[in-house]
């Protein structure tokens, strides 16, 4: 069958590409209902299937060879979406915790967006390859560890553990400090190679 082939960076259909707009469609679909509805188990199972979806496109490109260019854009931006969807669900739910959340979609929407979309800079399929560009932003930033602390900690701290929002603000402005630096030593990068190229 077709999404199981394997596909060129350039290709604009994989079946990786149609699980992460489905997880897209299916999310918001929860997220919508919960805003509507004003439930919040709406909101959470909207947050499981972004998840589980975002492991699930990553893991079928992997697997079945399928990493494509557009595949890693939109991924990006579905997980702002999805992101942005939830929280500000989750804030008509938990109004007390406002400034953590704000603050996390500061660092995950804006900085880390475009931190994560300067693949494209470097000729690179997706942000799994920054290795071939710098070690430390990639152990930082994008391998698991890095994707897991980016993403994850932080809204399974303000879930989970809401009384312990001053830490959620700490380690967010960690995360800002890593992904701030971590542009600078791209930029650092890129002005190297155009000064070697020239």
């Amino acid at each position: 069958m077709a999404i199981f082939k394997s596909t060129k960076p350039d290709s604009l259909a994989s079946g990786a590409n149609l699980i992460t707009l489905f997880r897209l469609l299916s999310s918001l679909l929860f997220f919508c209902l919960a805003a509507v509805y004003h439930r919040e188990l709406y909101n959470y199972l909207g947050l499981g299937l972004h998840w589980l979806g975002d492991w699930l496109d990553g893991f079928w490109a992997k697997t079945f060879k399928q990493r494509t260019i557009l595949g890693a854009e939109i991924d990006i931006i579905a997980d702002r979406v999805e992101c942005l969807f939830f929280f500000i669900n989750f804030i008509s739910f938990h109004p007390g915790l406002v400034w953590p959340v704000t603050l996390y979609i500061l660092n995950f929407a804006f900085i880390d967006f475009y931190l994560s979309y300067q693949f494209i800079k470097f000729d690179l399929i997706s942000v799994d390859f920054f290795y071939l560009v710098d070690q430390k932003v990639f152990k930082l930033n994008f391998s698991q560890p890095g994707k897991f602390a980016n993403s994850t900690v932080i809204p399974l701290l303000l879930i989970l553990l809401p009384d312990w929002w001053p830490l959620t603000l700490l380690l967010t402005a960690g995360l800002i400090a890593v992904k701030v630096d971590s542009i600078f030593i791209l930029r650092k990068k890129k002005s190297q190679t155009a000064q070697i190229k020239s």
